[in-house]
């Protein structure tokens, strides 16, 4: 489960360059954990603030204090997921890793914690499930093509649109795997989203 993660929309003075109190990290925290363990029981459609601050045990106004509502809370929560995921790969990733997209860790994470994941497809939360990890994706993999084109390289075909097509392609690929039971292991999954990424790599020059 993340810890809580600052965003603007929860700055109390939209400060975002001052340290995060820790009373105030502890509530977000409190409310992640809460809407976490929600949705693990019930779609995420069904889930009210009413429910998450039950759950939580805070006060309503602590909670729009900190979250404009339901779907803010969840959003941070999934961004904080998958900056915990770019650190993992970074930290993780040997100098000499050849591979095309490092996308291992988001799977093996997946994996772990296919029953949320489930639930949040089949309950209601999908889309904003699928938009947050294809924004997330997509700049990652933005960034990780830029490195690799050699400076002054003449593109048939812009970053920014490879970046796109990979990103939707790892949510159409996680989407199934998860539907299916994850028939195969992540590393075996991550090596078949390899290969196909491959042909999108080689469309760049």
């Amino acid at each position: 489960m993340p810890q809580a993660r600052t965003n603007k929309a929860a700055e109390p003075n939209g400060d975002a360059g001052k340290p995060v109190d820790r009373r105030v990290q502890r509530t977000r925290e409190g409310l992640h954990h809460a809407l976490f363990d929600l949705i693990l029981e019930k779609r995420y459609d069904k889930i009210t603030v009413q429910d998450i601050i039950d759950r939580a045990n805070v006060g309503r106004s602590t909670f729009y204090a900190h979250f404009l509502d339901k779907e803010d809370l969840l959003e941070n929560l999934l961004r904080q997921l998958g900056e915990q995921l770019h650190d993992e790969t970074v930290r993780t990733t040997p100098p000499a890793d050849d591979h095309i997209v490092h996308s291992l860790t988001f799977f093996v994470h997946a994996h772990a914690n296919r029953d949320f994941y489930r639930a949040m497809l089949s309950g209601g939360g999908g889309d904003l499930l699928l938009d947050t990890g294809r924004k997330h994706f997509t700049e990652a993999l933005r960034q990780h093509l830029d490195q690799r084109v050699e400076e002054g390289a003449v593109l048939k075909i812009p970053t920014p649109v490879v970046a796109q097509y990979l990103a939707g392609a790892m949510m159409s690929v996680l989407t199934w795997w998860l539907a299916q039971d994850m028939p195969y292991p992540p590393e075996e999954i991550d090596d078949m989203y390899q290969a196909l990424a491959l042909p999108s790599i080689e469309a760049l020059t």
